[in-house]
C-alpha cells in the first residue's frame, strides 16, 4: 500500500509544482493576445518562434496561435510569418492582398486545411499592417494562376514570353500534384501510361526552368540597379527552383518523398531567415511533428526543427500546442473523437491543473522530482490518437495546452479554384 500512496503523491506532487509554475490562460474563444504578455520575458532574446499545433484541424489551436502572433508583431516587433505552404503561393498571396477580399488572401495563400473562420482576423492583420505572409513548402497550397498573377505585376520588366513559360510550369506542377496524388494517396501503383506522360513533362520542365533561371540571373539580377525588383527576381527563381524540385521528387514514394520535403523545407526557411529577411524577427506555424528540435523516427525521419542549422538553433524558441479531449477532423475532413490520453502523459498532467488553457515554459527550467517527466521518456498523443513517446525538455521550449477542442469552421471554396 505504503509503494502506491508513494507514487501518488509524486504524481500528485508534480501536478502541483505543474499548476504553480504555468500560466494559466482564459479558454481560447475568450484569451485576448494581451494575455501573452509573459512571452515578452521568455521569448525576449529569440529572433524565432516555432508554433506547433498537435493535427491541422483545430478550431482552438488556429485561435490561440492567431493570438500570439498578434502579440509578438504588435508588441515585440515580428514581421514575418513563415507558413507550412508553398512559398510561391504565399509570398504571391501576400504581394496582391491589396487586390483580395480578407477572405481570398487567405484561400489564396494557404493550405485549405487553413482556410478556416478562426485564421480570417490573422489575415485581416495582415493587410492592415506590415507583418508579411511567406511559405516554407514545396507542395502546391492554393492555385496555378496565383504566382504567375504576381510575375505578371513585373510586366513590362518581365517578358510576355517568360510569362508563358511560368504559366506553362504552373499548370502542369497543379495537373500532376492532383493525379499522382489520386494514387499515392491511396498508396496505389500510377498507371505505367501516366508515368510515361510524366517523365515528358517533367523532361521539358526542367530545361524551361533552367533555361528562365539563367535568363532571370544574367538579365535581372547582376544588371539591375532597382534592388527591390532585384529581391522579387531572386524570389522568383526561388519558387522555380521549388516547382523543379518538386517535379523531381514528387514520383517517389510516401515515406522518400516524406524525408525530401522536410530537407527542402529546411533549405527554404534557412534562405528565408538568412537572405531574404536577414534582419526580421519571423514566427513559423507548422505542425507539431515538424519543429520538433532533436526527433528522429525508427524511418529516420528529422524534422525541420532538427535539421535546421544550429545559428537557427540558437536564435529560436519552440512552442508546441496539445490538447485534452473533443473531436477534430482529420486531413481530409472526416471527423474523430480525441482519445482520453494515458495516466501521467503531457496532456494527463496538464489537464489535472484544471484550466481551459495552460501554458508551461521548458527553456529555463532545473530538474527536479516534481518537473522529471519534462525531463524523461514521456508519452503524449500525437493528433489526439496515437500514443508517441519523446523527451519534452528535448524536442521543445514550452507547451501550449487546450483542455477542450472542436473542428475549425471552414470557408467555402471559391468556384474558380
Amino acid at each position: 500500500m505504503g509503494i502506491f500512496s508513494k507514487g501518488k503523491e509524486r504524481y500528485l506532487n508534480s501536478v502541483e509544482w505543474l499548476s504553480k509554475n504555468s500560466i494559466h490562460l482564459s479558454e481560447p474563444a475568450e484569451c485576448t493576445p494581451q494575455e501573452f504578455e509573459f512571452l515578452r520575458h521568455i521569448v525576449k532574446d529569440k529572433r524565432i518562434v516555432w508554433l506547433g499545433e498537435n493535427g491541422h484541424n483545430i478550431r482552438e489551436h488556429n485561435m490561440m496561435k492567431s493570438k500570439i502572433i498578434e502579440f509578438l508583431h504588435k508588441e515585440m516587433n515580428f514581421t514575418v510569418l513563415a507558413f507550412e505552404s508553398g512559398l510561391a503561393e504565399c509570398y504571391s498571396a501576400n504581394e496582391l492582398k491589396e487586390e483580395f477580399t480578407d477572405e481570398d488572401f487567405l484561400k489564396n495563400a494557404v493550405y485549405s486545411l487553413w482556410a478556416t473562420k478562426e485564421n480570417l482576423s490573422l489575415f485581416q492583420l495582415m493587410k492592415k499592417s506590415d507583418l508579411s505572409l511567406i511559405g516554407i513548402d514545396i507542395n502546391p497550397s492554393s492555385n496555378r494562376d496565383l504566382f504567375v498573377k504576381f510575375v505578371q505585376q513585373l510586366s513590362p520588366v518581365v517578358s510576355e514570353d517568360m510569362i508563358e513559360k511560368i504559366e506553362y510550369i504552373e499548370a502542369g506542377v497543379y495537373k500532376w500534384y492532383y493525379q499522382l496524388g489520386q494514387y499515392k494517396s491511396r498508396r496505389k501503383k500510377v498507371p505505367a501510361e501516366m508515368l510515361r506522360e510524366f517523365a515528358e513533362f517533367k523532361e521539358k520542365a526542367s530545361v524551361v526552368i533552367g533555361d528562365l533561371e539563367a535568363y532571370l540571373l544574367e538579365e535581372y539580377v547582376l544588371h539591375l540597379e532597382n534592388q527591390e525588383l532585384v529581391c522579387k527576381v531572386k524570389i522568383i527563381i526561388r519558387c522555380l527552383q521549388n516547382r523543379l524540385y518538386f517535379i523531381n521528387h514528387i514520383h517517389h514514394n510516401h515515406r522518400m518523398y516524406k524525408k525530401l520535403r522536410e530537407k527542402r523545407m529546411k533549405e527554404n526557411l534557412e534562405w528565408i531567415c538568412q537572405e531574404l529577411y536577414p534582419n526580421e524577427k519571423i514566427i513559423i506555424w507548422a505542425h507539431n511533428l515538424h519543429i520538433f528540435k532533436q526527433y528522429k523516427t525508427f524511418t529516420g525521419f528529422e524534422p525541420l526543427g532538427a535539421i535546421v542549422s544550429n545559428e537557427i538553433k540558437k536564435q529560436s524558441y519552440y512552442l508546441g500546442l496539445f490538447m485534452y479531449e473533443g473531436e477534430i477532423h482529420t486531413d481530409t475532413g472526416q471527423p474523430y473523437k480525441i482519445e482520453k490520453p494515458p495516466k501521467k502523459s503531457l496532456e494527463d498532467y496538464m489537464h489535472q491543473v484544471q484550466s481551459p488553457a495552460l501554458f508551461t515554459d521548458f527553456s529555463q527550467l532545473e530538474k527536479k522530482s516534481d518537473n522529471k517527466w519534462i525531463f524523461t521518456k514521456t508519452i503524449f498523443l500525437e493528433s489526439g490518437t496515437m500514443p508517441t513517446l519523446f523527451v519534452p525538455r528535448d524536442q521543445l521550449d514550452g507547451a501550449l495546452f487546450v483542455e477542450s477542442v472542436s473542428p475549425p469552421e471552414y470557408l467555402k471554396r471559391s468556384k474558380n479554384k
